[in-house]
């Protein structure tokens, strides 16, 4: 049986460009996970099962990290050095209130942050929006340290049209084939990482949690 799949796009063919994603990302499609209880406990249960082995001095990367729910629960469980980045204003100031650094920042654009800043980036319904989800990787893994995880929250599967200006990158990630996560997995590891696990869950809504390792 083939993989179900909607087509092979890119985001660059749903919005005129750059400007348009960002307007799309910041104005139009702003939801705020604080106010739904279930997104909150959802990723709260996501990082208590994920990170439950991970050491609290471990340095972590929450990118695009929204208003700063993951931040928040991060500091319940006492982990000491965490950085958030977010590009959309308002939410970069109520995440701001968690304690931690949180830096004004596209997620196509780390360069505040030197090679191998981190032994961890979390990436938590952040990638289905990127303009360009390879350039997003290619910073994720420059700033991981060799030896450090990348782990990942996805929709999945990412079916139908009816969301491509705000999950634009379903197309070129994979998202949107129904396969087990065989075709993400691939481009993940076309990006230079390597597949460790993943785990599928439905308590928000269907996902897949993907774990990679960076040689």
């Amino acid at each position: 049986m083939r993989p179900r799949t909607k087509g092979v796009k890119k985001y660059k063919d749903i919005v005129k460009d750059y400007g348009d994603y960002k307007k799309f990302q910041v104005e139009k499609y702003s939801s705020h996970e604080i106010l739904y209880p279930r997104w909150e406990e959802g990723q709260k249960r996501y990082i208590e099962r994920s990170f439950s082995i991970v050491p609290k001095d471990t340095k972590i990367l929450d990118a695009a990290c929204g208003d700063g729910v993951g931040l928040r629960h991060f500091k319940s469980l006492d982990y000491t050095n965490v950085v958030g980045v977010e590009l959309n204003e308002d939410k970069l100031a109520t995440a701001s209130a968690s304690g931690y650094q949180v830096i004004g920042r596209d997620m196509h654009d780390l360069s505040c942050f030197g090679d191998h800043s981190f032994d961890v980036v979390y990436s938590s319904h952040s990638l289905e929006h990127a303009y360009r989800p390879s350039k997003v990787l290619s910073e994720f893994h420059r700033v991981l340290a060799p030896g450090g995880f990348l782990f990942v929250v996805l929709p999945y599967p990412d079916l139908g049209s009816w969301n491509d200006e705000a999950h634009g990158a379903k197309y070129e990630l994979g998202t949107n084939v129904e396969d087990n996560g065989a075709t993400v997995i691939r481009y993940f590891e076309k990006c230079g990482f390597t597949y460790l696990t993943s785990t599928f869950d439905d308590f928000r809504e269907p996902e897949i949690w993907l774990y990679f390792f960076r040689q």
